[in-house]
């Protein structure tokens, strides 16, 4: 009774993914709401729709013996590619190590962007599917027909007109969108500089995550 009991403990085991120690998890979640986030080595919140990727650290490569020296014979020749005996770096000779940093590049595209205005023409980006409402102010007169003055005040409801940005311009958007939220916080134009900050950290790791990390 021992033994199957170990044997299949040993297959249940087995079964079991193993994930190596110097490897990175990386969650991309999506909210109720439409938001993105981006984090390493946590799920997503319950209720969130994930992605999760894994992402291997290459071993070091093994360090080749020296060569034994040998007794020099005649003069020195210049290696291939030299010029007055100085050798031109002709850039990276190792197509191993260029896939393997192309394979480490984000695949995964942005997430979708918006472009809105609000009801007196201010323009903005947001990644959030649902338009925000605002109080337009109205203006209020007396009974006869004079200005209020400012005795009272009204306002109406409107919400702002957002259309989504091409998946062409994906890129250069939320770049424009980071550029943004920067200004603001430069030239102190943020109502609330904190959250401010916050935001363009999540923004500038949506794009880190993604392929509009190298992009101009």
């Amino acid at each position: 009774m021992i033994r199957p009991l170990l044997l299949a403990c040993a297959l249940g085991l087995a079964a079991v993914p193993v994930i190596a120690q110097d490897a990175v998890v990386i969650y991309r979640c999506t909210d109720a709401n439409g938001a993105v986030s981006v984090q390493n080595d946590v799920p997503c919140p319950k209720g969130s729709q994930q992605q999760r990727r894994v992402m291997e650290t290459p071993a070091p490569a093994a360090i080749p013996p020296m060569p034994a020296a040998s007794p020099v014979t005649g003069p020195a020749t210049a290696p291939a590619g030299a010029i007055d005996g100085n050798v031109v770096d002709g850039g990276d000779s190792d197509p191993d190590a260029a896939g393997e940093n192309a394979d480490n590049l984000p695949t995964e595209p942005p997430p979708a962007l918006f472009s809105c205005r609000t009801w007196d023409r201010q323009e903005y980006f947001s990644d959030d599917p649902i338009p925000t409402r605002r109080c337009a102010p109205l203006r209020v007169s007396g009974l006869d027909g004079s200005a209020g003055g400012g005795l009272a005040a009204a306002c109406e409801y409107v919400t702002d007109t957002c259309a989504p940005v091409p998946e062409t311009a994906l890129c250069k958007q939320w770049q424009q969108h980071a550029h943004d939220i920067r200004a603001k916080l430069l030239f102190g134009r943020a109502e609330d500089p904190a959250a401010t900050r916050v935001e363009l950290d999540r923004i500038e790791g949506l794009i880190h995550a993604s392929t509009c990390r190298d992009a101009n």
